[in-house]
């Protein structure tokens, strides 16, 4: 896959180019803009590839269409891409123009120039519904790609670009302090429906090897902490560092800890209580 202008950077001039068309050896794609060797069907990638190529330097796969290379959700129409202002149209292809072309912006995967999942939340944001977008967020947080930082950085910049809104109400719909505390009150009540256990401190202060550490849930006969984890993609890999240091300076110190999720307490409360009693004996 090549667009006709790189063919040309090369020194091919549009004959040369064109007897190879004639030849059978180059197959051309969007109106020649993109020449391939293939005589197969495209796949997918192909298309994606063909696409941007076809839109010019600086174009990239956007919105619906880099949401679905991104596996964060489906595609449903035609391929989308985005380009800098100014730039030609291509029939059978979605171009969205912007002026906002931040280098963290964009990025490429498996070969193809695509926005950063960051920015391709907020473009999906401007043209799927408002209920669309949690799924959107937590395919990404599975797939280990999510950054909050990185998208409250393409929010600060967006400046009322269109979709701007939606993502950040997404966004504020799960905010960490919010979160964590109903699932704290979600982990007292499990507790408390389960009066056999003994009860822990709760926000204990605990000295491990080398730090203090604030304890979630703590007890101290019997050295066990449990921390609750909100959201995960609120836990950017900094924060997964800082979590697994402390969990290792307090085994260090002689303490097990237990990490336990909103699913955790939530929809496998039983399976939870089940390793709350095998580790408190």
């Amino acid at each position: 896959m090549v667009a006709r202008s790189q063919l040309m950077w090369l020194g091919l001039d549009r004959f040369a180019i064109h007897r190879r068309i004639r030849a059978g050896v180059l197959h051309p794609l969007h109106a020649g803009r993109v020449l391939t060797t293939s005589l197969g069907p495209l796949t997918k990638r192909s298309r994606y590839l063909a696409a941007v190529l076809a839109s010019g330097p600086g174009a990239a796969l956007s919105h619906r269409s880099a949401a679905d290379l991104w596996a964060l959700r489906p595609t449903d129409g035609r391929i989308e891409v985005t380009v800098g202002r100014g730039r030609h149209t291509v029939p059978g292809l979605a171009v969205h123009r912007t002026r906002m072309l931040e280098p963290q912006d964009f990025t490429v995967l498996d070969g193809i120039p695509i926005t950063s999942v960051a920015r391709t939340l907020l473009d999906l944001s401007a043209v799927v519904r408002p209920s669309d977008l949690p799924s959107a967020i937590d395919r990404a947080e599975r797939h280990g790609l999510f950054d909050l930082n990185a998208v409250v950085d393409v929010l600060n910049r967006a400046k009322g670009k269109r979709g701007a809104r939606a993502l950040r109400h997404a966004i504020a719909a799960y905010t960490p302090s919010t979160q964590k505390s109903e699932l704290e009150r979600s982990f007292k009540r499990l507790l408390e429906e389960h009066a056999n256990l003994p009860r822990p401190l709760f926000n204990a202060l605990v000295d491990g090897e080398s730090g203090t550490h604030e304890l979630d849930a703590f007890w101290p006969l019997h050295r066990l902490a449990v921390q609750l984890d909100g959201f995960e993609f609120h836990r950017t890999r900094r924060d997964r560092e800082r979590d697994a240091a402390s969990d290792a300076d307090l085994e260090l110190a002689g303490y097990r800890v237990l990490r336990l999720t909103w699913g955790d307490v939530t929809t496998n409360p039983g399976r939870t209580i089940r390793r709350l009693r095998l580790a408190l004996g």
